[in-house]
């Protein structure tokens, strides 16, 4: 047990903190408060029921540190819990799941310690375990939140934790310290807060005397500093000006030409200017002149692929947007541009495939729209935020297969947009919108075998992009986003039969994407949509013309390898890596070449292996690997190794079966394929029957399985 008596000796450390690793920051500027602090000496040796109160909070234990070479980790630790007065939990989301802090806990409590231990709040929310959709903002660990009884034992009961909050807004960290000190002394705040005021005073009034002499110096100088310091803030408000046109007209005129070099130009400027400024000068209109910027210059790395750079600018933007609203709660500006700082950064994680942590963030930006259409429900563009809110919910809901619950907040959402539209005709932002719901609305009928729908969707979805470019014809917003959606047109147009049609609509796609992707090399997003229109090229040829079709394959892949190679936690980047080398694969089979073939499909599956097993999104994947080793077994059965073509097919099967009892839409094709090429006409019969009644028509014939190149001929 803890407690001592008066015979039992003095504990070796006065307090043991506990911490994540990655609040070593934290930790250090904790253990330096505490050991440097002088207990006031009206209270050194009064008698507390934590025990005589010592001059100085010496020794403080902290684990990572002091054991940084032990090789028995569990007994030092409890041996220095066991002989420490005190335990210190640093709380934060970080410690509340780390493994050794919920172990530290857990140990000290159960040697009685429950009523002597301290935390300090440094990030997260107190018990937001219990709050839905804030879970991942808890602080405390699990052993914090529960009580121990007399033997050391958990209970059901929940424990109200001691802690003081340094965070912006709550005690700060001045008064965290003091409050944290009163604690372990058994002292009231107050009173050790007044000495502590009384010690300053002190301190004031001997510097006073020297203050004095200085003064009349200072004096002096002011009257030089004052004629600079006007000539200064003179220049600053000529720099801000410049500034101001940087961060609006220029970057505006930029953005709808879509030159990112320039535009990196603009932003690296910028931020070398605000680097050259001192924290004073740092007021809300800096402040706020800074968070937009990193917002433009996150969205600009984005582009260019560099997502964590991205990110980075990102979470900057977010911290003073979030400085700016606390200054200002009753803002709404200043929550709205807080809430783009949130959807940017799970925008980014989104990019990324780490969809919990996109989840967080996107709920928080969903939330944060809730409170802003609230503050004003005349404002239309704050009542927008709340469908966007909802849209991108909806879509973290799609890459984890929840296509039903996706699809009627998709369907409400195309409602409001449609009728926004009839009220704001010229709103191109609102056709935007609505031109994306209604691609997401495309893909789901698509999935489902709702071809006569998914191409209506992708129709409106054209039309709407089309509308904008005739009204704003040089913005390169429109340019970027009309080719991606010509091919959604495209892809159903091709499952329909109509091959005129689409092959017309991806050569459409192509011109556009070469002459963005020549006007600005560094654009990511252009170099990506320029690789699925070669790649769209390929495909509506690879059956009737695999040798013409090599050319637009090829240029593809190098697209992909090379957008890949720049930022490699893209799951787009790697899904159209894959696609394009097994494209590649397919071609090389239907030319007799096996082993080129094998060579670009086990490219394409040592792309796809680490993903499968890493991403959160492995949705996106999905259909990749049955379609993969359906290839696998064509060119096996092509060389003549039947066992092998065999086991590849069964693999494809079991691929395609995997996790439904009932096969969706949009694997029929490719089992159809597979029972075929197996001469299982039967198991095939029902899923044929069903492709055939939905309209679809592949883009080579069934009978032209693997194992029998298509012709020319044959199409």
């Amino acid at each position: 047990m803890l407690a001592q008596d008066s015979i039992a000796p003095p504990f070796r450390y006065y307090a043991f903190i506990s911490y994540s690793h990655q609040d070593k920051a934290w930790a250090d500027w904790l253990h330096k408060a505490l050991e440097t602090y002088a207990v006031p000496k009206r209270l050194v040796g009064q008698t507390t029921d934590a025990g005589v109160i010592p001059t100085r909070l010496t020794p403080i234990f902290r684990d990572r540190d002091e054991l940084a070479s032990a090789h028995d980790l569990g007994g030092k630790v409890n041996a220095a819990l066991a002989q420490s007065a005190n335990l210190i939990v640093i709380c934060s989301p970080r410690s509340a799941t780390s493994h050794w802090v919920q172990e530290e806990v857990l140990a000290y409590k159960r040697m009685g310690g429950s009523e002597r231990i301290f935390c300090v709040i440094v990030d997260g929310e107190p018990n937001a375990s219990a709050m839905p959709q804030h879970e991942a903002e808890e602080c405390f660990a699990p052993a914090l939140r529960v009580q121990f009884d007399r033997q050391g034992r958990a209970t059901a009961l929940p424990a109200e934790p001691i802690a003081a909050d340094v965070r912006a807004g709550k005690d700060g960290k001045a008064n965290a310290k003091l409050k944290l000190i009163a604690g372990m002394l058994e002292v009231d705040f107050d009173r050790l807060k007044q000495r502590e005021l009384q010690r300053r005073a002190r301190r004031l009034t001997a510097v006073a005397g020297l203050a004095v002499v200085v003064m009349a110096i200072t004096s002096i100088l002011a009257i030089f500093a004052l004629v600079s310091r006007h000539d200064a803030q003179r220049r600053q408000a000529q720099a801000e000006d410049i500034l101001g046109f940087m961060l609006g007209d220029l970057r505006g005129k930029l953005a709808t030409v879509g030159r990112l070099d320039l535009m990196v130009a603009v932003d690296d400027k910028a931020t070398a200017y605000f680097g050259t400024l001192q924290p004073s000068d740092l007021n809300q209109h800096a402040l706020e002149q800074q968070a937009r910027l990193l917002t433009g210059i996150g969205q600009v790395r984005l582009d260019q692929g560099h997502d964590n750079k991205a990110m980075l600018a990102f979470h900057d933007s977010y911290a003073r947007s979030s400085e700016l609203f606390r200054r200002e709660p009753g803002n709404g500006q200043r929550l709205f541009d807080k809430a783009q700082a949130e959807y940017w950064i799970g925008f980014a994680f989104w990019r990324q495939g780490q969809l919990d942590n996109a989840q967080a963030w996107l709920r928080r930006y969903r939330d944060s729209a809730l409170k802003l259409a609230a503050m004003d429900r005349t404002n239309f563009a704050w009542q927008r935020e709340v469908a966007s809110g909802q849209e991108n919910l909806a879509t973290l809901d799609l890459a984890r297969g929840r296509d039903e619950q996706a699809e009627r907040v998709f369907r409400n959402a195309y409602e409001l947009y449609l009728g926004w539209m009839k009220t704001h005709p010229h709103d191109t932002g609102l056709r935007d919108e609505a031109a994306n719901i209604a691609s997401y609305l495309g893909s789901l009928a698509m999935q489902d075998g709702r071809l006569a729908e998914a191409r209506a969707r992708y129709t409106e979805q054209v039309e709407y992009l089309t509308a904008n470019r005739t009204a704003e014809p040089d913005n390169a917003q429109w340019k970027s986003e009309w080719p991606d959606a010509r091919l959604f047109l495209v892809e159903v147009q091709a499952e329909t039969g109509d091959i005129a049609d689409a092959r017309r609509g991806a050569a459409e796609a192509t011109a556009l994407g070469e002459v963005l992707a020549k006007q600005d090399p560094t654009n990511k997003t252009w170099q990506v949509q320029l690789g699925k229109d070669y790649w769209w090229v390929a495909r509506l040829d690879s059956g009737v013309a695999p040798d013409r079709a090599m050319t637009e394959a090829l240029s593809a892949e190098r697209i992909f390898a090379t957008t890949r190679a720049v930022e490699t936690k893209d799951s787009l980047d790697l899904h159209w890596l894959a696609k394009s080398q097994m494209l590649l694969g397919e071609l090389m089979w239907r030319l007799g070449e096996n082993a080129e073939a094998t060579t670009w499909l086990s490219r394409a599956n040592a792309e796809l292996a680490p993903a499968l097993a890493t991403q959160q999104n492995k949705d996106a994947y999905r259909l990749l690997p049955p379609e993969l080793h359906l290839l696998l077994g064509g060119v096996a059965a092509q060389r003549g190794d039947d066992a092998a073509a065999q086991a590849a097919w069964s693999i494809a099967e079991q691929e395609l079966r995997e996790g439904t009892r009932q096969p969706t839409f949009d694997r029929l094709d490719l089992l159809v394929r597979v029972f075929l090429a197996q001469h299982r006409d039967a198991t095939a019969s029902p899923y044929l029957a069903r492709l055939k009644a939905s309209g679809y028509v592949p883009l080579y014939p069934w009978q032209d399985g693997p194992g029998t190149p298509a012709t020319a001929e044959s199409r």
